[in-house]
């Protein structure tokens, strides 16, 4: 029996379609009547999507390539890296998929596999961010209508913050005995300052002003410029740092070099020191001394640089009643 959009030369399968008004012939490659079913399944497939849309489909492969090539390099290093993460980790849902087929059901599938490999929620929360990065360059280039990755509901996978330790001040000093002087000084500097480890170790001479002790970051987590005050102690831990002749760096290393993975050789000299914390820590020690000693949530959120109150309020639970009522009603 003859079957439409099908026949044979030389015992191979051809399919046979026409596409806005061309007769079009393409060998299936296989002698097996199955076989080119199916292969002429997706050939239909694409073929109704080029009718109606006047374009041929791009594939989730082709989509991540031009996102690559146009998007990545303008996020920062720490970002790029954590969306290589997250692409490489959606490779097997997405890899054969074109983008067009992606819909919130796959989104679900997606989250729900994950899940079943007990993957963190705060990793598939990042693992979307990077779907809906690239959905959304797709929506921009006119290869599909809508982000299902930046549509879907995130509630259900809400992120849980774990409870944090702030160090005690003996588990610091113990940690600096240990250290070379450069990082015991940039230890401290964390401590008395609040800011984020990529802030200081990337720290210049330039961004300080010496006459107001004030430290002004222009490249943050939150791409937010801020002003940060120095108090004497934090003042102390710069006003004896030696300035490197060739390096513009506050903090650095070897011939003026800027750390690098400051995090891991944290963690190396942390179990050296016989202690149990990370380099984040020492800005929840910063904050939670600040309000202790009576500092405003609000002040307090502008030195640490948050974008909201609300994330600078979980410091409140952290401090004793009447002083996180006071820090609260300021």
């Amino acid at each position: 029996m003859r079957e439409r959009n099908l026949f044979r030369r030389g015992g191979t399968y051809y399919a046979r379609i026409k596409v806005r008004g061309r007769d079009i012939r393409k060998s299936l490659r296989t002698r097996n009547l199955r076989e080119a079913r199916q292969r002429l399944g997706k050939i239909l497939k694409d073929t109704d999507h080029l009718r109606f849309y006047g374009e041929a489909r791009h594939t989730w492969k082709e989509a991540t390539g031009r996102w690559m090539a146009e998007f990545l390099l303008s996020v920062k290093p720490a970002t790029r890296t954590r969306y290589m993460v997250s692409i490489g980790q959606l490779h097997p849902y997405l890899g054969a998929l074109y983008v067009d087929e992606i819909t919130r059901r796959t989104v679900a599938g997606i989250i729900s596999a994950r899940k079943k490999t007990a993957t963190t929620n705060a990793t598939i929360r990042r693992d979307l961010t990077a779907m809906s990065s690239i959905l959304s360059c797709c929506v921009a280039w006119g290869w599909r209508d809508d982000n299902p990755a930046k549509d879907f509901d995130r509630s259900i996978i809400r992120e849980r913050r774990a409870p944090i330790r702030p160090p005690t001040d003996d588990e610091i000093l113990k940690l600096c005995g240990v250290c070379p002087t450069s990082i015991s000084r940039l230890i401290r500097f964390l401590r008395y300052t609040g800011m984020r480890q990529e802030e200081a170790v990337g720290l210049e001479w330039r961004d300080i002003d010496l006459r107001r002790r004030q430290v002004t970051l222009l490249r943050t987590k939150t791409n937010r410029p801020r002003v940060v005050s120095l108090d004497e102690q934090a003042w102390g831990t710069i006003e004896g740092t030696p300035r490197h002749i060739n390096s513009p760096y506050v903090f650095w290393h070897g011939d003026g070099d800027r750390y690098h993975h400051f995090a891991s050789r944290f963690a190396a000299l942390t179990k050296r020191a016989g202690v149990r914390f990370r380099c984040h820590d020492l800005r929840h020690k910063y904050a939670t001394d600040y309000l202790k000693n009576g500092g405003d949530i609000y002040k307090l959120k502008q030195i640490l640089g948050h974008s909201s109150v609300k994330t600078t309020e979980m410091y409140l639970a952290y401090v004793d009643s009447d002083v996180a009522q006071k820090g609260a009603q300021l």
